[in-house]
């Protein structure tokens, strides 16, 4: 048996945290909690290594496969990095680690990258797969999206069965985390009733440092303790210095822009890395402008202005984390390329809510508009994170007076009672938006502040074995389409997007071909031969 401190750092390169310690004292024993609540920068994905070690001490006692789930696309791809890194660490220390565990297998399931199977190639295989709610939750349910109906099967076993899947900032996805947590009840009902085969069936994790209700003593939460709490890295990260300053604007629509830009403009001189956060993309795009014309006129590198937002391409996603020089300001010294070379001076990072999660930033400053806690509480994570800057300022620019921005409606919508709830709570930190000072607020206001839930469609075993019938291919009912079951369903619908791709031999598929194969042939070419995303050189 490896010892689990030896183990833990010859994978990571670091000694675990006391919360790491008992988290895979837990695994070990079976006794996988339910929820795991750490605060940003503490290192959550960490989970991912001390499952790995977990398994290697007790392969016939730890589900096999790990499936890591996240709603943003840029930190999949971050995640299988970091499994990457954890494979290759296994065939340097072969000494402390198990040989055989060279075979681990990574694949990544999200849209725009193809898989590459290796997951799915050989049942005994351990494995990591990493991917998104949409690529996942639909092959849990029998519909897994770019793939036949041939293989859906398959693909719903492999991740429903001998699996621990860990849903990362779960607070974001409440609709995957009940239908998750739903499919690990079935299982366990039915285990119990003796009606189905004794395979290892699915655990589940909630993982997220912003938790949306206040837990009761019958839920099994993980969290720190005073233990962690006295060791001085996890102390000066959580009591890192975030001094906060709320900024009253008397009208968003047109003003929010302007003076955002003005209060990120003061820190020209600094040679600090601000991070500017905005809803709307179109804010971005002008915040963005805006620092970049001043820096024209002030004869300043116009390239230190950056963007992030969801509507990026991939491939331009993935070059900015790559290869731009300004975004590695803003990663950890360790995660840095080691051919780039950040600037010195003043550089500003612009984003929408894509830069909000899972992706390993920490800037000096930031400046934003006011969201919803859970998405202010994700922001102020991004800053100062691991508690090295002792002058952190955090800049909120919010609504003067919700009443003036709600006009002549009856009343404020929804998502500004959340925002005006935030408010309140940002109000009494008194300044001080350290993760320590954030955990003392009272947790019944943070959860009223959270965004509103969406309507959360409940499942069943008689719905589960409609979605498995996949060899009846056409529409049947009691059996509905599985995007609402993974979502909700928006109380505030948001505007439709719409993306097309051209085929080029779509021009084939005529009356005639259809009618001599059948209605269903461009369905099954689709299956077949799914679009890919090109790469461009």
């Amino acid at each position: 048996m490896n010892n689990f401190v030896d183990a833990y750092k010859a994978l990571t390169g670091y000694e675990p945290f006391p919360w790491q310690r008992r988290l895979y004292e837990q695994i070990e024993r079976d006794n996988i909690p339910e929820t795991v609540s750490i605060p940003t920068g503490l290192g959550k994905t960490s989970v991912i290594a001390i499952w790995l070690i977990a398994l290697i001490n007790h392969p016939n006692k730890i589900p096999r496969r790990l499936v890591y789930v996240v709603n943003r696309r840029t930190v999949v791809d971050q995640a299988t990095t970091e499994v990457e890194q954890l494979r290759k660490k296994l065939h340097e220390n072969q000494s402390i680690l198990k040989r055989w565990f060279d075979t681990l297998a990574i694949s990544t399931l999200r849209g725009q990258h193809a898989d590459n199977h290796e997951w799915s190639a050989n049942p005994s295989r351990p494995a990591v797969i990493c991917g998104t709610v949409d690529m996942i939750g639909s092959r849990l349910l029998f519909n897994g999206y770019r793939i036949g109906f041939k293989s859906r099967p398959l693909h719903a076993g492999f991740l429903g069965q001998d699996v621990l899947l860990i849903h990362d900032e779960a607070h974001l996805e409440p609709a995957f985390q009940c239908l998750i947590k739903s499919l690990e009840e079935e299982q366990k009902r039915e285990a119990e009733t003796g009606c189905c085969l004794p395979a290892p069936r699915l655990r589940t994790i909630a993982l997220s440092a912003t938790q949306r209700e206040h837990h009761d003593e019958e839920i099994s939460l993980f969290t720190i303790t005073s233990d962690d709490q006295k060791h001085p890295i996890v102390k000066q990260r959580i009591e890192a210095t975030k001094r906060l300053i709320l900024h009253p604007c008397d009208d968003e629509n047109k003003q929010l822009v302007a003076q955002i830009a003005q209060i990120a403009w003061q820190y020209k001189t600094s040679n600090t890395a601000v991070l500017i956060f905005a809803h709307k993309v179109e804010d971005v795009e002008k915040i963005a402008s805006e620092l970049s014309k001043k820096l024209k006129k002030e004869k300043l590198p116009e390239q230190n202005v950056i963007t992030l937002t969801g509507t990026m391409r991939g491939y331009e996603r993935d070059k900015l984390v790559q290869t731009n020089e300004v975004f590695a300001r803003f990663m950890p010294s360790s995660d840095r390329p080691s051919e780039i070379s950040p600037p010195e001076e003043t550089v500003w990072l612009v984003c929408t809510s894509a830069g909000e999660v899972g992706i390993n930033l920490s800037a000096d400053h930031l400046i934003c508009d006011l969201v919803p806690f859970e998405r202010m509480v994700q922001r102020f994570g991004r800053v100062n994170r691991f508690g090295q800057c002792s002058d952190c300022e955090i800049h909120v620019v919010h609504p003067d007076s919700f009443e003036k921005k709600r006009g002549k409606s009856a009343k404020i919508s929804e998502i500004d009672e959340r925002r005006q709830k935030t408010l309140e709570l940002l109000r009494a930190l008194n300044g001080n938006a350290s993760p320590a000072a954030i955990d003392k607020l009272d947790p019944t206001k943070r959860s009223e502040a959270f965004s509103p839930e969406p309507l959360i469609l409940p499942v069943s075993d008689i719905l589960f074995d409609a979605w498995a019938m996949t060899t009846i291919r056409g529409e049947m009912p009691g059996r509905p389409a599985v995007e609402p079951y993974l979502h909700g369903i928006a109380k505030e619908q948001e505007v439709p997007q719409c993306y097309i791709a051209w085929r080029e031999e779509v021009r084939i598929i005529n009356d005639d071909i259809i009618n001599y194969y059948g209605e269903d042939l461009p369905q099954k070419l689709l299956d077949e031969y799914p679009p890919q995303t090109p790469r461009i050189a």
